[in-house]
């Protein structure tokens, strides 16, 4: 996610989700490997700022769906359990962006020894928008997918499916883990103030209230050294994803 010029139209974004297109598109020329965990600080953080409590609200008008969870169906059964994929979405509603190329974030709870893939599809086309081979996670915990490394954009108003895939069986999609969730690129409707000025856990705050569900984590997790994680697993906490808030902490 770019996140200066993104910053200039936070404060007066309307949450709106636009109708669905019928041709949408999404570019993409090349598939780097994917992110890296939540790494452990080095030196101690600054005390959160007080006042300044991240709070998601979510869009009036949000699109329906949710986030659904990756884990093993018992086809193939390792030595050692297999691992499962939360991505960082609400789980009854399509998140929100006003990015064309969005950071995505997912947790996975175990270390990964199978090939990985990210996936995005847009609504009635039977190819794929993306679908890119991502690094296998190497250790629990977090891992952010900058679309713009992909070359990708999403359009406006347009409600994506984006997944990420543990692939054990590449002949049988059935038996592989495959965590999905809507996100939907939401055009800004006016701009009442500059926001260039908001920064680390403020900035979380405001893109949360506005409804602007992946830029909040977004800024969050940019801001995960400052305040102890506290606004990521603040807004992970509020959607259900528990298991990955309390992971995060276990990392800081």
């Amino acid at each position: 996610m770019t996140k200066r010029p993104l910053l200039a139209a936070i404060l007066a974004l309307a949450a709106a989700a636009g109708a669905l297109a019928a041709h949408p598109a999404i570019a993409q020329t090349g598939a780097p490997p994917g992110g890296t965990p939540t790494p452990q600080r080095e030196a101690a953080p600054e005390e959160p700022q007080q006042g300044t409590a991240v709070v998601y609200r979510p869009p009036l008008r949000g699109a329906p769906g949710g986030r659904v969870g990756g884990a093993s169906r018992g086809a193939i059964r390792p030595p050692a359990p297999l691992p499962t994929i939360e991505l960082l979405a609400p789980d009854d509603h399509a998140g929100q962006t006003i990015s064309a190329t969005p950071t995505l974030y997912y947790f996975v709870s175990r270390p990964v020894a199978w090939p990985m893939q990210l996936t995005i599809r847009a609504p009635l086309q039977p190819a794929p928008a993306l679908e890119a081979t991502i690094q296998s996670a190497r250790a629990p915990g977090i891992y952010p997918l900058r679309l713009a490394d992909y070359r990708a954009r999403l359009e406006p108003g347009i409600v994506y499916t984006w997944s990420v895939s543990i692939i054990l069986d590449p002949k049988a999609w059935s038996r592989n883990i495959v965590a999905s969730a809507p996100i939907l690129r939401a055009p800004p409707v006016s701009l009442a103030e500059s926001a260039a000025s908001v920064e680390g856990q403020r900035q979380a705050a405001t893109l949360a209230r506005a409804g602007l569900w992946y830029d909040a984590v977004a800024a969050a997790f940019d801001n995960r050294a400052a305040d102890r994680h506290a606004a990521l697993d603040r807004l992970m906490e509020q959607v259900g994803l528990t298991e990955a808030a309390r992971v995060d902490r276990a990392q800081q």
